[in-house]
């Protein structure tokens, strides 16, 4: 539990500090040509840490568990458990979070030792912090505090105005709140409990536009903003505040690195930087403790699930052509019980979460990857032509196109609930079968039916 420190010791002078996040991790466990895994990123920090023995500090700016059976299958639990052993420093709650729903939150956050941050999460019903999501303290509030080097550093968690990207089920009982405010608010509280510095880590892009964040920027509320949600390389440094992002997935660490200086109370920035994931998976060998961690209560039931070999790629399949795949299996699927000739699939682009899958072998792990989302196929009935037009809007349907739906004509839309439920769908009221089926095991299924697949003939 932190602590408001009053000891004045040691606190002259200038304090080195290094800073350390990763952002949109998506259970990347194990690792692949551009990823490092965890077992080797979990080394490098480790050596990190080591070699700058109570200078540093971890965070992770969201969006950690989802997206691989590796960590799907545990529910995100083994990636909780990896990072108490790298002494996380706090997490930020991003939107796949919700993805389990929120009792999958609760779960895990009782299993780790490290806070969830979310300032601006709260219960939509009473306006209240969702204190069962994001920890709580009576002193820091919806924030925490370390000291590192004498230092002690503020740090605060927060989510954009991103709702609409999670299923509406699962957001339902919640709201997000516009960050401005909260993070004023924290970091004066955190100022009053003597933090000299404080961290943003938020599960939000500024790499387009600062928007809400401008003044936190402007008026330097805080010292250093990481950030996630878009997965693109940024490395802003503006009004001297380090703005930084990764592409995910472990493909860089962002870092900061400088200096607290106790005369003038200000944070001076020596460097920003990325480290590649290539220099990790080539300098590092992978972390002894996380292995067994993972060996002894994980990996056989994974194994079990994403080894099994469903079938084959005669070419490399990519990442359009698997979207065009999820539409015909939905299409094929509805078509058991409804008129073939008036179905539309529709499954969303960014709902596919690899570029691709290469040519060879494929297991049901390397479809879980492309699939991870818990997304339930539904079928919606005697949807209006013209409504299904503006229901598919920028993406692809199969086997019948946009522009060739007859506007006075009834069709059946097949399609994923993440898709179907959001807040501006115009189907989300319409006879529908919620039919508890996953796109990727209709895929899965596809391949142990067919054998070889030849991407060119989907």
């Amino acid at each position: 539990t932190s602590t408001t420190i009053t000891s004045t010791e040691g606190r002259t002078g200038q304090k080195e500090l290094s800073f350390y996040a990763t952002n949109d991790f998506h259970g990347s466990i194990v690792e692949t040509n551009s990823e490092p895994g965890i077992f080797k990123l979990g080394s490098y920090l480790k050596s990190e840490f080591a070699a700058k023995r109570n200078k540093t500090v971890y965070v992770d700016a969201g969006d950690i568990w989802q997206g691989s059976a590796d960590s799907n299958i545990n529910r995100g639990k083994f990636l909780v458990e990896a990072m108490n052993v790298l002494k996380l420093d706090a997490q930020t709650i991003g939107n796949h979070e919700f993805d389990w729903y929120d009792t999958v939150i609760e779960t895990n956050k009782e299993l780790a030792n490290y806070p969830f941050l979310g300032a601006n999460i709260m219960v939509r019903e009473t306006g209240e912090l969702a204190t069962n999501l994001v920890s709580y303290d009576e002193t820091f509030k919806a924030s925490t505090m370390v000291t590192r080097n004498d230092v002690n550093i503020g740090i605060i968690g927060t989510i954009g105005m991103l709702e609409g990207s999670i299923l509406a089920g699962a957001i339902a009982p919640y709201t997000f709140k516009p960050v401005t405010t909260y993070i004023e608010r924290e970091a004066e509280n955190l100022r009053a409990q003597g933090a000299d510095m404080i961290v943003l880590s938020t599960h939000d892009s500024l790499a387009n536009s600062l928007g809400a964040y401008a003044p936190i920027i402007e008026n330097k509320v805080v010292d250093i903003i990481f950030s996630g949600h878009h997965h693109v390389r940024d490395n802003q440094f503006i009004n001297d505040v380090p703005i930084m992002q990764t592409e995910g997935n472990g493909k860089q660490v962002m870092e900061v690195h400088g200096y607290y200086d106790f005369n003038l109370k200000e944070f001076k920035v020596t460097s920003r930087e990325f480290t590649e994931a290539a220099d990790i998976k080539r300098d590092y060998t992978e972390d002894t403790e996380l292995l067994n961690l993972f060996n002894e209560k994980y990996a056989e039931e994974i194994e079990r699930v994403k080894g099994e070999v469903i079938g084959s790629l005669t070419n490399y399949i990519n990442k359009s052509t698997l979207v065009k795949l999820a539409n015909k299996v939905m299409y094929n699927f509805a078509s058991i019980t409804h008129n073939p000739d008036t179905i539309i699939a529709v499954h969303n682009y960014g709902g596919v979460r690899v570029d691709g899958i290469d040519a060879g072998e494929v297991t049901y792990g390397d479809i879980y990857k492309a699939f991870p989302f818990d997304n339930e196929i539904k079928i919606f009935e005697d949807v209006l032509g013209s409504t299904a037009s503006s229901f598919i809007g920028s993406d692809v349907s199969y086997p019948i196109g946009k522009f060739d739906i007859q506007n006075d004509q009834e069709y059946t839309i097949v399609t994923i609930d993440y898709v179907s439920d959001k807040k501006n769908s115009n189907i989300r009221d319409y006879p529908h079968t919620v039919t508890g089926e996953y796109v990727r095991e209709l895929i899965a299924e596809y391949f142990r039916t067919n054998g070889e697949i030849d991407p060119y003939t989907i």
